[in-house]
């Protein structure tokens, strides 16, 4: 998880509760609505790729497969290739902006409020919602 900090009042990468996108709005305790409750914040994500040997070793282990299951290393790094060029296609900067917010929209989780390609477009976004 990146640093937390807030920009103009909207919080950047927060540190959210256990469950948190798991939780019946219901079911949260007053605490946790007064903290987030139309509260919108920012997420900031970048690709991150495993070597060969990482995702190698986690396919046997976590899923255990066959080396003939998990394919060639020449197969995945074909993969990685296509993936990294598809991200970077979508997310420019090399980083994706996720707007959300519990604000009720999803009976059971924050609200997500676009996917955006630069930090600047998702916190005109946040600070919309914040000032709704």
């Amino acid at each position: 998880m990146r640093h937390t900090f807030k920009i103009d009042g909207i919080l950047v990468n927060p540190k959210l509760p256990q469950n948190f996108d798991f939780t019946p709005n219901d079911e949260r305790d007053k605490d946790e609505l007064e903290k987030w409750w139309d509260k919108p914040y920012i997420l900031i994500d970048e690709l991150q790729q495993e070597s060969w040997i990482e995702h190698h070793q986690r396919l046997k282990t976590e899923c255990d497969l066959s080396d003939e299951e998990i394919g060639t290393q020449e197969k995945w790094e074909k993969q990685l290739k296509n993936d990294k060029e598809t991200w970077f296609k979508s997310w420019h900067t090399g980083f994706r902006y996720e707007v959300r917010c519990l604000d009720g929209g999803a009976w059971d989780r924050s609200t997500n409020y676009g996917m955006y390609a630069t930090f600047e477009e998702a916190i005109t976004v946040a600070k919309k919602l914040k000032g709704k």
